[in-house]
């Protein structure tokens, strides 16, 4: 089994972070990354990854669990609503928006040495296709195995051990945040992966069962929009009214941490 690197986030300093009430996002470049992941690969050192949206950080404020959890994972900036949330924290924006959908991608296309997958996550029969359009987009690599994500708890350890026994390099697991993330974090020390990635949609674009922006509208930050025009009863409450609660609770956290930075100093007579 590879080394756990799970402190495998290497912490950078702090001015190259976003530190928000326990979760630490990096503040890292496309390069940078493809770099770190093919040192874990190089060295097996188990890395998890995770593309940390405005959707993930909501839930890892509310969920004590899910914050302790995404501790042990890289987590990377991904969509508008944490850059602006690094711009109040931290007075800039993220050097660059990160997210698994492009990023993944990028990843296979830049590793020249032959890695194998496992893909775990989405509908029945979507994962399989998702692997037939990898293996035509980079022949360099194989996947070794697939599974849906509907299965019930008690039938982890099954599944743990179709990974084991296909033991693949990389691991993108697509269940949807948090349940995602939770996953790796509770089994990772049992699977013998080295990188094991929380990719949300990416195995129902993969599959071509779900439609990417437009590159205009990707490149002016309004995907979700367009996500949002095409499902919205899956993604109504996400980019509405989740949006405006996200927004309250780090203007909330800002004040919060001003006022502690700033003390009311009375006056003795």
């Amino acid at each position: 089994m590879p080394d756990r690197a799970l402190d495998a986030a290497p912490r950078a300093a702090s001015a190259d972070r976003l530190d928000l009430e326990g979760v630490s996002v990096t503040d890292i470049t496309r390069d940078e990354l493809l770099a770190q992941l093919h040192e874990a690969l190089e060295r097996r050192t188990q890395l998890c990854l995770g593309f940390c949206n405005a959707n993930m950080l909501l839930a890892a404020l509310r969920l004590p669990a899910y914050a302790a959890a995404l501790r042990g994972f890289l987590l990377v900036s991904d969509g508008l609503g944490i850059d602006l949330c690094s711009a109040l924290f931290r007075g800039r924006f993220f050097r660059e928006n990160l997210n698994g959908t492009d990023l993944v991608p990028a990843f296979l296309a830049a590793e020249t040495t032959p890695r194998t997958l496992y893909l775990l996550g989405a509908k029945p029969g979507i994962a399989g296709a998702a692997a037939h359009n990898l293996a035509l987009a980079y022949p360099q690599h194989r996947v070794v195995g697939v599974r849906h994500g509907y299965f019930r708890p008690e039938e982890a350890g099954a599944v743990l051990a179709e990974i084991n026994a296909a033991a693949p390099d990389i691991l993108l697991v697509a269940l949807g945040n948090p349940a995602q993330e939770m996953f790796i974090a509770e089994h990772g020390p049992r699977i013998d992966a080295r990188l094991l990635m929380g990719v949300g949609a990416l195995i129902d674009y993969t599959a071509g069962v779900a439609t990417r922006a437009p590159e205009s509208v990707r490149a002016l930050r309004l995907e979700w929009v367009f996500r949002l025009l095409h499902e919205p009863r899956r993604l109504g409450r996400r980019y509405t009214l989740d949006v405006v609660v996200f927004l309250a609770t780090i203007l909330k956290l800002r004040l919060a941490r001003w006022r502690r930075d700033h003390p009311v100093r009375v006056a003795r007579p």
